[in-house]
């Protein structure tokens, strides 16, 4: 062998994960054959099916056990069931749908990951009061010499009950003060949302700390007893097993698995989780994603069937809700989310009227964002407390004061957007703060009687990583684990094993309704009930989901789904332009098409971006990456309107022309980024082709995508949405409808 093919094989053990995979590149090597990146592929398929860790995996589990030696020990509560591990790429494909299973450690990767560490608040302002056993507040002494000013002494400190204001979801007050105290003082029974101030001998104050708790309240548990009771009369259910969703924005599974390695591994290996291989988020943004998940319905059919109105209270749709059919059930429920203004029910909406959920934590969240002497300069922490901890403190309550008793269900959503919603890698910050938190909640042994849910909304939207080819798949792939109670394996293989089944089939939000709908009811159908259809939507995943389904039979829109296959090609300047030119004539489309106040886009001939470097992945045998997995497409012959919002701010028709353009600035074309050639196996004969193109425009240096379809002979034509791959913030803030805000640069 020649000593640069050593060389090769030694860089492979770096940078690739498999033992089989170094000694088959040897092996050609050896006959001298290519390392096509095809060659790669096929070698991956034919490996065997030993579940050996790779060598990079190895290397890296070993680092973290020595660094995390305390972190890992877990409780006796032990799930003995063989976890499930990513396997070669054909066992996430079917006859249909062919889903990515992209290395989440490829070198193309390195530069663009970034790995933090965790979450440190040792440097904000001390929380100097904390809770003790037997619900009494405790003043800790010792972090008062970090709280006092020079030459101050503590004096008192009291507490205040925050309330939530009647008729808004965005407002809160706070009770009058109770009795002073330096010492300790016993929490009043129904005092739930609680702030306690301390101040130093100048009256000024030196720490607030902050307790969203859970209390027992008399009147609401008679009245979910007997919604219980009328229950298990009614619909004598075989189990009520509580339900805990516990979600994090923006993250990919590729992404979870590189940033939060010690939460996945104690997911899989210490807890059974199943997971789905092949989930596909459905829109673009958090709301479409969680709706779905939370109500088996779209936005669209909200504004049509039930008219709701986004600019109005979500009261109209509470009883879509998961939790509102739990709460009929006699579920105690519960919501927190740890962002006030960009959840998914309150960014640019109002919420909830009333409480949607009977434990709802929001003021003490709105109170706490807003409270900059606690937050000071890291905005992940709550004093010398980690937002994310706090969260975590407040569903261990829940799980303590409900979880251990099976007639006392529960049903709590809570959903994570702070720590990732602007940059997803910063999840390894919180990594082992969630591991921590799974271990406390397997202690409390609640577990016993729950289902966990482990979920994302969608893959990252923003940042270098979504610009890259690996982005264009991740951010249609998000995560979705089930863990289960050991008990539930042994007592319910079938639904287990065809739940493992359907763990390679295409999954949305849609079928894990219908699924957490079944683990509502727990009725004795759960066993009887046929196949999925391919006309179905959403299936339960306790009944076979169809391998040849596609994104179409599953309510996938097109230009989100990852069935299929695409790679770089390299295209004539005129057809290029015609691409380009149809994305932007879109994004015109969506400003004028019944949108009076904003000026049209101008197009303009741009230089392509990197077009020119590209090559056809038919002659290039490293393309082999490229010739991954990614999008099933409609074939739609006729040019479909933009679809607007129904509830979309309409403006005034008369505004002059001058208005219009003070409005929102022109763009033009900088460039087309990238464009990539789109197969599907269910359409190679077809003459049209399809390509996912990004350009960048200016002013603001947009990135804009969508997928365009192409047939000689006849227009370019932009199928489905467009979106916007780059963050906007400060550009469009004289437009307050979110959906136009991402089009709009505006002039002032």
């Amino acid at each position: 062998m020649q000593q640069e093919h050593i060389i090769v094989i030694i860089l492979y053990i770096f940078f690739y994960d498999d033992y089989t995979k170094v000694v088959r590149t040897a092996e050609k090597l050896v006959k001298n054959e290519p390392l096509s990146a095809h060659a790669r592929v096929e070698s991956r398929k034919n490996l065997t099916k030993s579940k050996t860790a790779t060598f990079s995996e190895q290397v890296k589990n070993l680092q973290r056990q020595q660094q995390s030696a305390k972190l890992q020990q877990t409780p006796k509560y032990t799930y003995r069931i063989k976890a499930n591990v990513r396997g070669p790429l054909d066992r996430v494909s079917s006859k249909v749908c062919t889903f990515p299973n992209t290395d989440p450690f490829d070198p193309d990767l390195k530069k663009l990951v970034k790995t933090y560490p965790p979450l440190d608040c040792s440097a904000n302002t001390p929380n100097i009061v904390y809770l003790d056993v037997g619900d009494v507040f405790r003043v800790n002494h010792s972090k008062l010499d970090k709280a006092l000013s020079r030459g101050q002494n503590f004096s008192y400190c009291w507490c205040k009950e925050i309330r939530r204001l009647n008729g808004s979801d965005k407002g809160f007050e706070f009770s009058r003060t109770t009795e002073l105290f330096n010492e300790s003082m016993a929490l009043k029974a129904w005092q739930e949302n609680v702030v306690v101030e301390c101040f130093d001998s100048s009256k000024k104050v030196i720490s607030r700390s902050y307790f969203p708790l859970i209390r027992k309240r008399v009147e609401t548990e008679a009245f979910l007893d007997k919604n219980y009771q009328s229950h298990i009369e009614i619909n004598s259910p075989l189990e009520t097993l509580s339900i805990f969703m516990i979600g994090i924005d923006g993250m990919s599974k590729q992404n979870f698995e590189r940033a939060m390695p010690l939460t996945r591994n104690f997911l899989l290996d210490k807890m059974g989780a199943i997971e789905l291989y092949k989930y596909n988020k459905l829109a673009f943004e958090t709301f479409p994603n969680v709706l779905a998940l939370l109500t088996g319905h779209t936005p669209e059919e909200f504004y049509r069937d039930w008219h709701y109105n986004r600019t109005e209270f979500m009261d109209q749709i509470n009883e879509a809700f998961l939790w509102s059919d739990a709460r009929k059930l006699g579920y105690r429920t519960g919501m927190i989310l740890d962002c006030y203004d960009i959840t998914a029910f309150h960014y640019q909406k109002k919420g909830f009227k009333v409480s949607p959920v009977d434990y709802y934590q929001r003021p003490t969240v709105i109170a706490s964002s807003r409270d900059k002497l606690m937050r000071g300069n890291n905005s992940n922490c709550v004093g010398d407390i980690s937002e994310v901890t706090q969260v975590h403190d407040y569903w261990l309550q829940l799980a303590r004061t409900f979880g251990k008793n099976r007639t006392t269900p529960f049903f709590g959503y809570s959903f994570a957007a702070h720590l990732t919603h602007d940059e997803s890698d910063l999840a390894s910050k919180g990594d082992e703060a969630y591991l921590r938190f799974l271990q406390d909640l397997v202690a409390t042994g609640a577990l016993n009687n729950t289902v966990l849910l482990w979920f994302s909304d969608h893959g990252p939207r923003f940042g270098p990583i979504r610009e890259s080819y690996h982005g264009r798949i991740e951010t249609s792939t998000p995560y979705l684990f089930f863990a289960f109670p050991p008990w539930f394996h042994r007592k319910y293989p079938k639904l287990i094993k065809t739940l493992q089944m359907n763990q390679k089939r295409l999954a949305s939000h849609f079928d894990v309704y219908e699924t957490l709908k079944d683990l509502l009811n727990f009725k004795k159908e759960i066993f009887n009930k046929e196949p999925g259809k391919l006309t179905e939507r959403g299936i339960s995943l306790f009944r076979v989901v169809p391998l040849e389904r596609t994104c179409a039979n599953a309510g996938i829109p097109g230009e989100f789904c990852a069935c299929g296959r695409f790679s770089k090609v390299l295209l004539s300047n005129s057809l290029m332009r015609q691409l380009s030119r149809a994305l932007l004539d879109r994004v015109n489309s969506f400003i004028s098409f019944g949108i009076s106040g904003y000026h049209r886009l101008d197009f303009y001939e741009g230089i392509s971006a990197d077009n020119s470097s590209t090559k056809d992945s038919t002659n290039d045998t490293d393309s082999g990456r490229n010739s991954s997995v990614l999008i099933e497409f409609r074939n739609d012959e006729s040019q479909e309107p933009p679809r607007i919002p129904s509830d979309a701010v309409n403006y005034s028709t008369n505004s002059s022309s001058t208005v219009q353009n003070q409005l929102c600035a022109q763009l033009s074309l900088l460039g087309t980024v990238s464009v990539y050639y789109v197969t599907n196996d269910q359409l190679r004969s077809s003459k049209v082709k399809s390509y996912r193109v990004t350009i960048k425009t200016l002013p603001g240096l947009g990135l804009f995508e969508a997928l365009v379809n192409y047939e000689p002979g006849k227009e370019a034509r932009v199928v489905g949405d467009v979106v916007r791959i780059n963050m906007y913030r400060g550009q469009a803030d004289c437009v307050h409808d979110p959906w136009l805000r991402q089009f709009c640069f505006c002039v002032k």
